[in-house]
């Protein structure tokens, strides 16, 4: 426990071997120290130096010969100071330089990008970015939709699809065919919808919008959003997503 506060402090192993066995020791000359911390007498004197630096060991001479002690243990408190110092001078460098870090990251110069959103939380936060992004007349597709899901985030999607028919954006939708026949559907004139023949099931969804792609996981132990950007990916579930379209059971007016 005593070593992990120390290392915790900034002293390395050799360190806090010399300063344990100086505080066992008491007043002594290297020879001593060297066989009671295991440090070799080759290290021992750059040791007792930066010990010495740190304020937790002193020196005197008595015959000619160097003699160490530990200082008080109180000393310590001052490497605490010194730490809790640096680290608000680093909470200080990192406000001024997190802006910069972000157009950084939103810059995105390479050709795809990956993000993984926990929860209920994250799944919604996919689906308002992909509204903030599509513009009027642009196309989203959703593949798969399960009944946890559907039961989950029925407020939510109900006025995601107000929110996306004010913006005249267009969206087709493959529902699973429980969830379909789960509960009574509204008429959406901004969607087409069809459903999934009967025993076609996912335990999750894909959102398709833009140039990204949205996998949605949710199960009993799990809800979590893996979000995608890149062109070829978007384009290829584009096509995955046609080809399931003309499987799909059209719905019954």
């Amino acid at each position: 426990m005593v070593k992990e506060i120390l290392k915790k402090l900034g002293l390395n192993n050799k360190e806090i071997q010399v300063y344990l066995a100086l505080l066992e020791l008491g007043q002594t000359t290297t020879g001593p120290l060297v066989k009671k911390s295991g440090v070799p007498s080759s290290k021992i004197y750059q040791i007792l130096s930066s010990l010495t630096e740190k304020g937790l060991v002193g020196y005197f001479a008595h015959g000619g010969v160097k003699r160490f002690k530990a200082n008080r243990p109180l000393a310590l408190r001052h490497l605490l100071d010194i730490k809790e110092q640096e680290m608000e001078k680093l909470k200080q460098d990192l406000e001024v330089n997190l802006p910069s870090l972000e157009q950084e990251f939103l810059r995105e110069p390479t050709e795809y990008h990956v993000e993984v959103l926990e929860g209920v939380r994250g799944i919604k936060t996919v689906y308002d970015f992909s509204l903030d992004i599509t513009k009027k007349g642009e196309l989203m597709y959703t593949i798969g939709y399960p009944l946890l899901a559907s039961k989950l985030l029925h407020a939510y999607f109900k006025q995601f699809h107000t929110r996306i028919s004010r913006k005249e954006i267009k969206a087709m939708i493959l529902y699973d065919y429980d969830t379909w026949f789960g509960k009574k559907r509204e008429k959406r004139p901004h969607a087409k919808q069809k459903y999934l023949p009967k025993g076609i099931q996912t335990p999750g969804f894909i959102h398709i919008f833009k140039d990204h792609i949205a996998i949605m996981v949710v199960t009993e132990k799990q809800k979590l959003s893996i979000l995608i950007k890149n062109k070829e990916i978007s384009d290829s579930y584009k096509h995955y997503f046609d080809l399931l379209w003309k499987i799909g059971k059209k719905i019954e007016k």
